[in-house]
């Protein structure tokens, strides 16, 4: 009963645009301290894994419920959406408040060290909204909306999305746009601007900035790769790229989890991402038990996969990588799903009820990441979900899914 009425207060204080901060410091440190919508916050400290759960310190099993915070993906000067009608601080209350406690921010290499444009199409910044935030670049950014997250219970996992910012998925399918195994463009007729070496290195900022934060719990080292091999050598061998990066970022921040994407080819067995690999080849670690898994899934809407649901997707999934977790091999994360209509009745209802409850029926359940925050323009899909920046303004036909998201200990 106590707990009920504590996340009681906090959702209500949530809803009143107020800060979670003082809330979440009257928890113990042993509590699962209450999220909105019923969900929890993750333990403070750090996560490991153990087979296929994630586990935090007590080795308790914990669910990564997460939600993806678009806009410094994009090209040099974008900026985290949303900010130019609120603060970051509203945002990350925000996402608290839809139950979630974790937060996918996406990066690409050409924009870190960049102060973002005054133009609403790159995403202006209302300073007056987020004065802390005036004339900083993309990096410092980050260790505001980090610091600020730390505060309210919010984790924080970083997503390599592109190197020169081209969009959703990298249209070469590399990690690297520049050297031996490319042909020196994004794959868009664009000239390529990011080595291996310099992705690498930038990964490597990230680890040294984060290291004893435990509000950084994982690192995305590489969103959809579709190019390369698993294992078999070269310069393309995405397998190699893990370990590498994983052991350096090991090497300076041995704490955070990281998370390898399987490769995802919208056709074939496992378009969701392919982790068949792993049973024969797994990415081992010099530091043990950091190793996440990930795929992505999108109703036909929005991939083109069919079916998108029922018996058939879900054999689709067991054998394209829900094996992982099946056979306690590694957790598997579902690091983007999303739809803007998944509600009863809505164009993707089959494939969020067929997704969702093979998730959870894993004990514990998948871990998994919405795809997004805040709201989309007009014929985006998927779009936000929310109706407007800011606490509430939630799409009941989002949350309706979403809340089977949540972590309920």
């Amino acid at each position: 009963m106590r707990r009920l009425i504590a996340g009681l207060a906090v959702f209500a204080l949530l809803l009143s645009g107020g800060s979670l901060t003082s809330a979440c410091a009257a928890e113990p440190a042993s509590a699962f301290r209450p999220a909105g919508r019923g969900g929890s916050l993750l333990p403070q400290g750090w996560l490991s894994t153990r087979g296929s759960q994630i586990v935090d310190t007590q080795g308790r099993a914990v669910r990564i419920a997460s939600i993806g915070w678009y806009g410094t993906d994009g090209p040099a000067g974008y900026a985290l959406q949303g900010l130019w009608t609120v603060s970051y601080r509203a945002i990350c209350d925000s996402i608290i408040a839809a139950g979630f406690n974790t937060v996918r921010i996406p990066w690409s290499d050409v924009n870190l060290d960049v102060r973002p444009q005054n133009t609403r199409e790159t995403g202006t910044i209302d300073f007056t909204a987020n004065s802390r935030l005036s004339g900083l670049t993309t990096w410092e950014i980050f260790k505001e909306v980090v610091d600020y997250a730390g505060q309210i219970g919010l984790k924080v996992i970083f997503d390599h999305h592109t190197n020169d910012g081209g969009g959703g998925q990298q249209p070469n399918g590399l990690w690297y746009d520049l050297g031996p195994g490319s042909d020196g463009t994004d794959g868009a007729g664009h000239r390529g601007t990011i080595s291996a070496a310099m992705f690498k290195a930038n990964w490597l900022r990230f680890a040294r900035q984060y290291a004893g934060n435990p509000t950084v719990i994982g690192f995305d080292l590489d969103n959809e790769p579709h190019t390369g091999n698993w294992g078999q050598g070269g310069p393309t061998d995405i397998w190699a790229m893990f370990v590498d990066v994983g052991d350096a970022i090991g090497a300076i921040n041995p704490n955070v989890l990281i998370i390898c994407e399987a490769l995802q080819k919208y056709r074939g067995v496992a378009p969701e991402g392919d982790l068949r690999p792993v049973a024969a080849k797994p990415v081992v670690l010099r530091v043990p038990n950091k190793v996440v898994y990930s795929v992505h899934s999108y109703p036909f809407e929005i991939s083109g996969v069919a079916p998108d649901h029922g018996p058939a997707a879900v054999a689709r999934y067991e054998a394209g990588w829900g094996f992982v977790a099946r056979q306690n091999i590694a957790p598997v994360w579902v690091g983007e799903l999303g739809a803007s209509d998944p509600g009863p009745g809505g164009t993707a209802h089959a494939w969020a009820v067929t997704l969702l409850d093979y998730m959870n029926g894993f004990q514990p359940p998948l871990s998994g990441s919405w795809w997004n925050i805040g709201t989309e323009d007009a014929g985006a899909n998927p779009n936000g979900i929310q109706t407007a920046w800011g606490v509430g303004h939630y799409r009941t036909e989002q949350v309706f899914i979403t809340d089977k998201l949540l972590f309920r200990p």
